[in-house]
């Protein structure tokens, strides 16, 4: 009787790990990949290390979206201004740096309007930073603990003229 007992509560546990451990989604494709939001409102008082005098603003919207088994990470964004004070020249992300700090862009975004001041300047979806030393998990690290921001570079302000961090 002692061992009947034994041998249903080791299948028991058994069963119990194997169903706390299953990482696969309800139709089977892998592991479930859940997407992380992060937004940015860019201002020109957010530039580094000089405030830039704007009424410009902004707003960057991104996702970050975990590899799986099947697809690598990815990042998807979009940036949207409102009265640059010149069609944007460039628009990054930048990091590491907290709020008072300035850093090197770690990946350029692909400007899609060069004739604006206002609207959807950028969108798009990478799957690579191109960046030496910051791969994507390590993007996603700078994401989650503030440690990146979006800025938006016109001619008249080409360290940028509206800035802003990252945050989920």
């Amino acid at each position: 009787m002692k061992v009947r007992n034994a041998v249903t509560a080791l299948l028991a546990l058994t069963t119990a790990f194997i169903v706390a451990c299953d990482d696969d989604n309800d139709d089977g494709t892998g592991p479930v990949v859940t997407p992380e939001d992060f937004t940015a409102q860019l201002t020109g008082d957010a530039e580094r290390p000089t405030p830039v005098v704007t009424t410009a603003t902004g707003t960057a919207t991104i996702t970050f979206t975990p590899a799986s088994s099947s697809t690598a990470a990815s990042v998807a964004y979009s940036v949207t201004v409102q009265g640059l004070s010149g069609p944007p020249t460039v628009a990054h992300i930048h990091g590491p740096a907290g709020v008072d700090a300035a850093a090197s862009p770690i990946v350029s975004f692909n400007v899609t309007t060069t004739s604006t001041t206002s609207g959807v300047i950028a969108a798009g979806v990478f799957t690579s930073t191109g960046h030496a030393t910051i791969n994507m998990d390590s993007l996603a690290v700078l994401l989650r603990n503030g440690n990146a921001y979006v800025n938006v570079h016109t001619a008249a302000n080409p360290n940028g003229e509206i800035r802003g961090q990252i945050v989920p």
